[in-house]
């Protein structure tokens, strides 16, 4: 554990994040390399819950120094000058906090989520920045986590900006990343990541909407329809996508954004091609089907009807 990594994790449900920080936090201690946690009093007692169950005892490791809690506001208060983290004020944290002479050290934050949440988008945005240039000069496994609800209703530019702050990005849980899904309304969205386990999480948020709105008899071909256009995006487009829900009298339109000016190009798929049908799948479920320019990327657009 000596090269630095950024990584950042969204997740639905607190208990599978629990589960992710105590792992991290424990294999790090078990490995002889320190641990520094910023976050707040509830995640910091089940952490410490389920290292015990770990078999690290989280009480010694703090007393010989090998485990540094810190509250993720109290710490906050402490680094933000008008609105923005301050870089020689976080520099000085850190460095009271993290063991000297570029020693490996493994940190687990959400000080960026306490800012996102507050709509410090920018100052979220910016620490973790200075996070990068922490690690650039100090061997840091950083760990970072977003409520899914938080990026659910997100600008997509911004999290695609938060994507490129991070060298890994993964999903926690079964279905992370779609946020509450409301149950009143024509119109729905959320933001996912661009990962290939955020298909589940579409599939999971088109499912919750169109029972909400009473539309059973869709729900298997809407899912795989935007299933299909949240993989292209994925897999094509490279970036965080936006995907929309509105309904349309007898049906629903679904729209999937993404950051990427490359419009999709159908395949004639053989026999035993593993993929390549997508776009086909696209055109036979639905009733009309298309892509529309943005200034940022493109949106790729499907109707369909009742039976």
């Amino acid at each position: 554990m000596c090269e630095s990594e950024h990584q950042v994790a969204a997740y639905d449900d607190a208990a599978a994040l629990d589960a992710r920080v105590a792992v991290f936090v424990g294999r790090s201690l078990l490995q002889g390399v320190p641990a520094l946690t910023v976050s707040g009093p509830a995640r910091r007692q089940a952490v410490d819950d389920l290292l015990a169950d770990l078999g690290v005892d989280p009480v010694r490791a703090r007393r010989n120094g090998r485990l540094v809690t810190r509250d993720a506001d109290e710490t906050l208060d402490l680094l933000m000058v008008e609105g923005l983290p301050d870089p020689y004020l976080f520099a000085a944290v850190l460095g009271s906090s993290v063991p000297s002479g570029r020693r490996p050290v493994s940190i687990f934050g959400e000080m960026v989520a306490r800012l996102w949440d507050r709509d410090e988008v920018v100052a979220a945005l910016e620490l973790e920045s200075l996070w990068n240039k922490a690690l650039a000069e100090h061997p840091i496994q950083l760990l970072c986590a977003y409520p899914g609800e938080l990026l659910a209703g997100a600008d997509l530019g911004d999290v695609a900006r938060m994507c490129e702050l991070h060298d890994r990005v993964s999903l926690l849980g079964e279905h992370p990343g779609a946020g509450q899904v409301p149950t009143a309304g024509d119109a729905v969205s959320s933001v996912h990541l661009p990962v290939p386990a955020a298909v589940a999480s579409v599939r999971h948020f088109v499912r919750d909407t169109l029972i909400a709105w009473h539309l059973d008899d869709l729900v298997g071909d809407v899912a795989l329809v935007t299933s299909e256009l949240a993989t292209n995006a994925i897999t094509h487009g490279g970036s965080p996508f936006r995907t929309s829900l509105a309904r349309t009298g007898a049906g629903v339109r679904i729209s999937v954004e993404d950051g990427s000016s490359a419009w999709p190009e159908p395949h004639q798929a053989s026999p035993g091609d593993q993929d390549g049908r997508g776009m086909a799948i696209v055109a036979t479920l639905s009733d009309r089907a298309g892509y529309d320019s943005t200034p940022t990327g493109k949106v790729a657009w499907a109707e369909l009807s009742l039976p």
